[in-house]
């Protein structure tokens, strides 16, 4: 009894320090599929806001009133979203264990009831910890997302249809009853978990017939257990109209509130291949991430477990519900949906794990009549010991470097240099999420408006506001979409280190008008705690008819080169020389790091010969003063 009680704790316990030195408790910035969202998921539960659709209320809801608890107790705002994922896996563990533990302790032969030696309990502690230690498994356990919540739902969805006491006992008072109601919060938090439907109603449908008089009654009072789980979306509206400081889309209005419940966004996801070519490449994409959480070794042993399985009557109707359970999901997963989704995964691995339980015990059982049970304990052992140490190898670095990305500390800070009043474009994303973070968790980045990719720049400018954006927006927002989106030629100078501003109009120089060549109107170096500043003013009198390079160059008392910022344009290479128009002045930022050796900077425009040779076309050097 007593290894009974502490099998609820042990596996949580034992995974407990892999976790947590994996645990994010910065804000994210990692571009991961895993970590796409997780930004916006550390900001919802902070501000009791709402997130992306489909909304995830009841997760919502839960993880806010958990975060305001942690908090109060010591927690950071940044680190209390993952520990919430971190409460949701540890139950989640609990319920795969005991779930485990019963199917192999009650549906095993007499001649392998427990003894001194309990085998169900060593062996389903086993198979549920290798399964946390699977990748995707792990990463929802250590970061502020929605899938560990929904992983407990599927495990006590599945609790609930498979736990049957043995010899005929008395099953699960009201059984059908409780899968509705527990599967109608599943379905309507996340709409994947109704892949499990069909498994489910399989595991049960002989009690779900029972009695054919009552069958429709049944299934009436089931679909309306099953649509409580609509309830909690009255908290969208409820919190768009309350002025939550994030709240996503519009779900304070009628169509607002459909849009996020049908989560019309994503319908480009999902729908048939096209062609038999895209079939393979989706199939291929979905497989290499099984292959990644489960290894080869793995998948082929949960399969062959749950295979094993379906020959003993006692584990049959388990074993056909987990292969179900994991192979719809799998299938529509190919079929249907075109990126790679944990929600559909975690089944997969979940049936996979239990697959691993199933053949372990086979494995003990065929040792234990050739040795003691003891004896026979260590083959399994051992096997466990080399793929968990295999998974902990292939994953714990993998995860660490993204829960460790300092991305998102950086977007803040070069956030926080954006002159004040102006607005910053940061595209939708984990960057746009930390930036978001800052400024609606944390109170900072006062005085500069976030704007996404989706903004009226266009009002911004004719506003008066100063637009700015990061110089790597450009790789994915170039200056033809900036061109497209205002409809005007843009004319980009930068303003601060990385930070470019976007404007509609050139800046023109005054009199005296500019030398005819490029040169440096301007120039001036600024020295900050581990950086110095050069701000050049470029211009010309009229417009180049070639582009040149920029070269910038930190050197000691000697002429040696310390470090380097060289461009292979003006405004981090997107302001080449053919596109300044005459009299523009062009602002530019260049950071170099602080050397105590540092004497002076030289920087300029140049050109590459056609026999190679780099030529100056002007060049400047300016001494370091720093202090």
């Amino acid at each position: 009894m007593r290894l009974k009680t502490a099998g609820f704790l042990l596996v949580p316990a034992a995974l407990l320090p892999v976790y947590l030195g994996t645990l994010q408790t910065i804000p994210n910035g990692a571009e991961h599929y895993f970590m796409i969202d997780v930004g916006e998921t550390q900001i919802v539960l902070n501000t009791w806001g709402t997130l992306h659709a489909t909304g995830y209320p009841l997760y919502v809801m839960l993880g806010s009133a958990l975060v305001t608890a942690l908090r109060a107790l010591g927690f950071s705002p940044a680190a209390a979203p993952s520990v919430v994922s971190l409460v949701w896996m540890a139950a989640a563990l609990a319920v795969i264990f005991a779930l485990m533990r019963h199917l192999v302790a009650q549906m095993s032969p007499p001649s392998l009831r427990p003894g001194r030696f309990d085998r169900s309990f060593w062996l389903a502690a086993a198979a549920a910890a290798l399964f946390g230690l699977t990748r995707t498994a792990w990463i929802h356990a250590v970061i502020a997302e929605i899938y560990s919540f929904s992983l407990l739902i599927l495990a006590i969805l599945l609790a609930l249809a498979l736990w049957k006491p043995a010899h005929g006992g008395a099953t699960i008072r009201g059984r059908i009853y409780w899968l509705a109601l527990v599967g109608g919060l599943g379905v309507f938090h996340h709409r994947a978990i109704l892949m499990a439907a069909p498994a489910l109603v399989c595991a049960v449908w002989s009690e779900l017939t029972a009695s054919p008089r009552h069958l429709l009654k049944r299934l009436a009072l089931c679909l309306l257990l099953g649509l409580a789980g609509f309830l909690p979306y009255a908290y969208l509206p409820l919190r768009a109209l309350a002025g939550a400081e994030w709240v996503y889309g519009q779900p304070g209005t009628w169509a607002g509130f459909w849009d996020q419940f049908f989560g019309r966004e994503a319908a480009r996801f999902i729908g048939p291949r096209g062609s038999f070519d895209a079939l393979l490449a989706n199939t291929s994409q979905v497989s290499g991430a099984l292959l990644a959480d489960l290894t080869a070794p793995g998948l082929i042993a949960g399969a062959a477990g749950l295979l094993l399985a379906l020959r003993d009557p006692r584990r049959r109707r388990a074993a056909a519900t987990l292969l179900l359970f994991g192979l719809l999901p799998y299938l529509f997963h190919i079929l249907f949906y075109t990126d790679i989704l944990s929600a559909l995964v975690l089944p997969v691995t979940l049936s996979a794990a239990f697959g691993w339980l199933f053949l372990a015990d086979a494995a003990f059982f065929f040792f234990s009549r050739r040795a003691p049970r003891w004896l026979a304990a260590w083959p399994v052992a051992l096997a466990a010991g080399v793929f968990a140490a295999g998974l902990f190898v292939a994953n714990r670095p993998f995860i660490h470097d993204q829960t460790a990305d300092r991305t998102g500390l950086d977007t803040i800070a070069l956030a926080a240099s954006a002159p004040p009043g102006s607005a910053l474009m940061l595209a939708w994303g984990p960057r746009y999420f930390a930036a978001g973070f800052a400024q609606s968790v944390l109170g900072g980045l006062e005085g500069v408006r976030l704007v996404d990719h989706r903004a009226d720049y266009a009002a911004i400018l004719s506003g008066g506001q100063m637009l700015v954006t990061p110089a790597y927006t450009f790789y994915n927002q170039p200056v033809s979409w900036w061109e497209a989106q205002l409809g005007a030629p843009v004319y980009l100078r930068a303003v601060e280190p990385l930070l470019v501003q976007i404007s509609t109009q050139p800046e023109l120089a005054g009199l005296p008008a500019p030398a005819p060549a490029p040169s440096a109107a301007a120039h001036s170096l600024e020295c900050g705690a581990g950086s110095i500043i050069l701000r050049v003013d470029w211009t010309v009198g009229e417009k180049p008819s070639r582009d040149l390079s920029v070269f910038v160059h930190l050197l000691d008392g000697d002429g040696n080169i310390l470090a380097q910022d060289d461009q292979a344009a003006p405004v981090y290479g997107w302001r080449p020389l053919t596109t300044w128009t005459a009299g523009e002045i062009v602002r530019d930022v260049y950071r170099l790091p602080r050397a105590a050796e540092a004497a002076s900077v030289r920087f300029g425009l140049y050109y590459q010969a056609e026999s190679g040779e780099f030529i100056n076309e002007v060049a400047y050097e300016l001494p370091v003063d720093c202090p």
